[in-house]
């Protein structure tokens, strides 16, 4: 589990490297807006393409394999980013980097392997803490790296120290990981269908409750990506906020999500459970985006934003541990790969949409259409719960 999670860390560290100057980047070699997050957002279809095989794949021949190919991938697809001379290599770059951060769901598998039920909960959290501890540390330095200002934004330093970071990444988990996944499951998995794409998420959403709960992360997810997306820009347009600045701001939530996800949620789950903790997330997320709307100063918008990030957190560990029981053994890396692969579909769509948003009418609209979007997902998900409940006598 020490490996795992040092391997997380270095490659949270490295897409919080070139996060902070992207868009300004983009803007400056000739995209628009809504083209800047469109091309940001193909990360997330990369995650949305490769998330679910590698999932099942992970299932089939161990979490280990999958783990390193996809890390030495990474350090190949920073490399290309660092170069990028026009908008279409900085797509596809984009797009492999998300492909090959398609192992995040693998990662998650590794630690349900590792951890009883009544852990995983915790587990998950110390996961998240090491995804934010990269965060933590990767925008600040990319901040530095990538320009004074959203004129001068570049991503060659980033893009290089993130491919120094996949490459250590990688030989770590080469001579250090141990492979968590048993022969006698990846015999088990070996023997069911191969199930990837549509014949993966039938398979999920062929039962009741998976299938709503997937619905609501992709709803979640897509709100949740407008103003992720969005963010950098709009920090520019209400604050004159530049590479630097964002990248600061990111290192705060990322700080904000470690102590919520590696110290809270671990605490907070046994006395209140994952439902209830779940549905605060998601309140909290939606209030802290309507709050930023309204900040007349960057102080005051912090405190909108520090709800929304510690909403956002406690909703995605305890939902990932919600989902996760609903799996079999066997089917675990491909049902969290399948929620995790939905997730990067609304992740996909709600780029573009912010920036057609905020291009056409206002810089706080994707922030308002997120909330707005949160309130169907929050009452599924309450629906979910109760219909939960009601099938616990039973399979679900």
């Amino acid at each position: 589990m020490p490996v795992l999670l040092l391997t997380i860390l270095m490659s949270g560290l490295g897409f919080g490297l070139v996060l902070p100057g992207f868009l300004f980047f983009a803007e400056n070699i000739g995209a628009t807006p809504a083209w800047a997050m469109t091309i940001i957002a193909t990360y997330a279809l990369g995650q949305f393409i490769a998330t679910p095989v590698c999932g099942r794949l992970s299932d089939r021949y161990g979490r280990k394999p999958v783990l390193v190919v996809t890390l030495a991938g990474s350090v190949m697809a920073y490399l290309l980013l660092a170069v990028a001379w026009n908008l279409w290599v900085l797509a596809f770059a984009r797009l492999l980097t998300g492909m090959m951060a398609g192992n995040l769901s693998v990662a998650m598998a590794y630690t349900t392997d590792v951890t009883p039920p009544e852990k995983r909960a915790g587990a998950m959290g110390l996961i998240g803490a090491a995804i934010s501890l990269g965060f933590i540390v990767g925008p600040a330095l990319g901040g530095v790296l990538g320009g004074a200002d959203a004129a001068s934004a570049t991503l060659l330093l980033p893009g290089l120290v993130a491919a120094g970071v996949s490459a250590i990444t990688a030989l770590a988990a080469v001579f250090f990981l141990k492979e968590s996944h048993s022969v006698e499951n990846r015999e088990g998995a070996a023997g069911r269908p191969r199930q990837t794409g549509l014949a993966a998420l039938r398979h999920v959403m062929r039962r009741p409750v998976l299938a709503r709960l997937m619905t609501v992360g992709l709803l979640v997810y897509f709100a949740m990506a407008m103003f992720e997306t969005a963010f950098p820009l709009w920090a520019n347009a209400r604050f004159d906020w530049g590479p630097r600045e964002v990248g600061y701001s990111f290192t705060y939530l990322g700080l904000l999500v470690g102590f919520v996800q590696g110290v809270l949620v671990g605490r907070l789950v046994p006395r209140f459970g994952e439902p209830r903790l779940v549905m605060t997330g998601l309140v909290c997320y939606a209030g802290g985006l309507l709050a930023m709307t309204q900040a007349p100063t960057w102080p005051l918008m912090m405190i909108g934003i520090t709800f929304t990030a510690g909403g956002g957190a406690l909703y995605i560990t305890t939902m990932t541990s919600l989902v996760s029981k609903e799996a079999a053994e066997t089917e675990r890396g491909l049902v969290i790969g399948t929620y995790q692969g939905l997730g990067w579909l609304g992740r996909t769509i709600g780029p573009p949409v912010a920036g057609v948003l905020f291009g056409l009418l206002t810089p706080n609209m994707p922030l308002y259409a997120g909330a707005l979007i949160i309130v169907p997902g929050l009452l599924l998900l309450l629906a979910t719960l109760r219909r939960k409940r009601a099938l616990s006598a039973g399979p679900a």
